[in-house]
């Protein structure tokens, strides 16, 4: 049954709101699907979400305690390289995560450039971002490996995306992290988790540290909007959260009968429809964020063991094909379809990036919550919170570890102590969370941030960590939740991948004795 929201009353007091937002729209240009990388300096002193604004004003936090931030490193007080320190990279957007030329006036800019400028002083050097002459993904990573077979690569550091940069540390083309020199995996800007996911038979390729905030920024967590939850008398969830008693059938059950069909004439549900949940159909970490591990590692033997018909998965399955399929209330769209679906005030929840308050929903007038995703079952200690990154790597054949060591943890540290508190203290926190108990709950989204090793070398195939796309989108074909006979199909290309990673990582392991 649909929800109250497609009663007269409400009809007209749509009609109503619509008439009044007449005048401004003649004036005001539509709110673009994906904002700038650092909106923070241009973003319009009408809206709510923005520093500017008298009633959210713009200032640093107030400490509380110790500066977890400020720690130091253990590299030399400084040296004279005299060098050019080159960064390859791909996509222009994503460069900003880890490397600006100037001061651009934004606070996120203004401190990924000072950190930068920090380690150049300190170490003579000039570090410089060299995009990719690359027109896709694939053929970027064939350009660093074509590069490091030459013998004479033309970077220190090359960024790749994130599944096929793991393809390419297979073939042998990057150094193991542990044989570099003045790496200090002790500190902070070294996080642990992502260390432990990415490391395997005491080996770890490829990089994910402070360096770039851009695994911060795409770490899962969920929006949900206060406006809508008060007018319709749905609770927010903050409590449940709080108490360690949120789940996603709660989270589903609570809206899965809420929609609004749009003006649109279509019979049916579209992206113009107002609706309980919107989720982006390519599911990114959506295991992970409820602690399942599509494939583990052995304590004992260190070997990979396939873990792909835990019980636990036919439970997610069968509450997401539930609230998209069977119930009225949840719709799957592309993902920055579905941002501006929720940025327009027409969806209750979305489970999201958490950088989308930074780069999406600052451009509208929405009052917005934000909590991790909820748990699974009451077998799930934790909440957890499932994130990627575009991961940097050293080619093999470096001709100085030592001094690219260097660089790469004082960039590391100088992200950690300037780049992490601008981007997550003063934007995420202090200019684009909307209330204290959000505030809370972001920083405890960052403290359950996981990696997962099986996304990360998985090939991107069906099952490593695509299932749930491939089978609930209906993206390939009809929708089903049967993954029992999925994972039956798609076994022997698991089990081949599983032996193809181990086969690599032994391989590797042995050309570093010779």
């Amino acid at each position: 049954m649909k929800k109250t929201v497609h009663t007269n009353l409400v009809r007209f007091l749509v009609l109503v709101l619509a008439l009044c937002m007449m005048i401004p729209m003649f004036t005001a240009c539509n709110p673009p699907e994906e904002g700038p990388d650092d909106p923070i300096k241009d973003d319009p002193t009408t809206n709510p979400n923005n520093p500017d604004n008298p009633e959210n004003p713009d200032k640093e936090p107030d400490p509380e305690g110790p500066d977890i931030y400020d720690v130091e490193d253990s590299l030399p007080e400084s040296a004279n390289y005299g060098t050019t320190f080159n960064i390859l990279y791909f996509q222009e957007k994503l460069a900003v995560n880890f490397w600006v030329d100037d001061r651009t006036g934004g606070v996120i800019d203004n401190a990924v450039y000072d950190a930068i400028s920090k380690t150049e002083e300190r170490f003579g050097v000039d570090i410089v971002g060299v995009g990719s002459s690359a027109g896709n993904e694939i053929n970027h990573v064939a350009q660093i490996r074509n590069q490091i077979n030459s013998g004479k690569p033309d970077f220190d550091l090359s960024r790749a995306h994130d599944v096929q940069g793991a393809n390419l540390s297979l073939e042998g083309a990057f150094m193991d992290l542990y044989d570099v020199p003045n790496l200090d995996f002790t500190k902070p800007w070294w996080p642990a988790n992502t260390m432990q996911s990415l490391t395997f038979m005491g080996q770890m390729y490829l990089i994910s540290s402070s360096m770039s905030y851009q695994g911060l920024s795409s770490t899962s967590s969920v929006f949900f909007n206060k406006t809508l939850m008060e007018d319709y008398g749905i609770e927010e969830p903050y409590e449940a959260v709080k108490s360690g008693e949120w789940y996603l059938s709660d989270m589903f059950s609570s809206i899965e009968d809420f929609w609004e069909e749009g003006d649109d004439g279509y019979d049916g549900k579209s992206a113009d429809d107002v609706f309980g949940i919107v989720i982006p159909y390519q599911l990114y970490a959506w295991q992970e964020s409820f602690g399942i591990e599509l494939v583990q590692k052995d304590k004992d033997t260190g070997e990979l063991i396939l873990n792909g018909n835990d019980e636990r998965i036919y439970t997610l399955f069968d509450e997401m094909y539930r609230v998209c399929w069977e119930n009225e209330g949840g719709y799957m769209i592309a993902r920055e379809d579905a941002k501006v679906i929720f940025g327009e005030g027409r969806a209750v929840y979305i489970p999201v990036d958490l950088g989308a308050a930074v780069t999406n929903f600052l451009h509208y007038d929405i009052e917005y919550g934000i909590v991790p995703y909820p748990k699974l079952d009451d077998s799930q200690e934790q909440y957890y919170a499932g994130y990627t990154d575009r991961y940097f790597a050293i080619p093999y054949n470096c001709p100085d570890p030592e001094y690219v060591g260097t660089i790469l943890e004082s960039m590391s540290a100088e992200g950690y102590r300037q780049v992490t508190p601008a981007y997550f203290e003063v934007a995420l926190k202090n200019r684009y969370t909307k209330d204290q108990t959000s505030k809370e709950m972001v920083d405890l989204i960052k403290q359950s941030m996981i990696l997962d090793f099986a996304y990360v070398y998985g090939n991107d195939t069906k099952w490593w960590s695509r299932s749930l796309y491939h089978l609930l989108s209906g993206k390939d074909k009809t929708a089903s939740k049967d993954y029992a006979s999925y994972y039956q199909n798609i076994l022997p290309e698991a089990e081949a991948r599983v032996e193809a990673v181990t086969k690599a990582f032994e391989e590797m392991q042995a050309r570093k004795s010779q």
